[in-house]
């Protein structure tokens, strides 16, 4: 039986390597560190960019590297007057790959801009894969589903990070059919499970996160980070059931669990 599981996802992994992959991601919460919920957060990230959540980029490299034909879209709500300078170098700073950046033109939120954009690329990209990124501050898991839903025939997988709880400040939870998660680990394990990514990916993103996890020392507030003190992650939960886990992801869970009971 394992045998045959091990050679499925090889065919899925094979099968993927040669599809035509669209990565659409927010930034602020996803990425990049910024208490959106928060005025003061948001003003103090306004330059910041240093402080991003671990493992992402390199989760991205990592597709990049894989994926013979990918693109990666970031889509954002601030307004491209104010905040483009400072997204994109938050984006190549860190290592992400990109494609192209879309913003609000104005100073006005548009609220049904990320539905226009993804329409859009969709239409231009014809992909056959979608990894959807986004976290459950603001739209993200409405926009993300909404878009699931109009375009059924193209498959898609959303992971959206559980910054915030529907206990206290999150109004947009993540939606059934979603994959909620809070490190990058989960991200990574999930991929590779969905055979959009390599199994040898695993180790160093599990690296990343429990090397910063022994240094986090919960009151995290610049710089590369895991968890930053703000963080309510009380909706989570784990759904990943990995065979033989190993000491580091017996860690790095059981420090989701405690930071999560809070």
């Amino acid at each position: 039986m394992r045998k045959y599981i091990a050679l499925l996802a090889g065919l899925m992994l094979s099968a993927f390597a040669e599809a035509k992959v669209l990565v659409v991601s927010d930034i602020d919460d996803t990425l990049k560190v910024s208490h959106v919920l928060s005025k003061k957060g948001a003003a103090t990230s306004f330059a910041d960019d240093d402080s991003r959540f671990v493992g992402m980029s390199e989760i991205f490299q990592m597709l990049n590297l894989q994926h013979e034909d990918i693109e990666f879209h970031y889509v954002s709500l601030a307004p491209k007057l104010l905040m483009n300078e400072q997204h994109t170098d938050f984006l190549e700073e860190n290592g992400f790959p990109i494609t192209k950046l879309h913003m609000n033109s104005g100073i006005k939120q548009d609220p049904e801009l990320k539905q226009k954009v993804i329409r859009k690329v969709l239409a231009e990209t014809n992909p056959e894969v979608v990894i959807y990124f986004g976290d459950n501050g603001q739209f993200d898991a409405v926009v993300y589903d909404q878009m699931v839903k109009e375009f059924p025939h193209i498959p898609a997988v959303s992971y959206i990070r559980e910054a915030y709880s529907r206990l206290d400040r999150s109004k947009f939870p993540t939606m059934e059919g979603q994959i909620g998660f809070v490190t990058s680990v989960e991200v990574a394990i999930d991929l590779i499970s969905k055979g959009l990514l390599m199994k040898k990916a695993y180790g160093p993103i599990e690296q990343i996160v429990y090397k910063r996890m022994k240094k986090d020392d919960k009151d995290e507030k610049f710089g590369p980070m895991v968890f930053p003190w703000w963080q309510d992650c009380r909706d989570f939960k784990w759904q990943w059931d990995v065979m033989n886990p190993s000491v580091k992801l017996q860690k790095i869970q059981s420090v989701i669990a405690e930071r999560c009971a809070q």
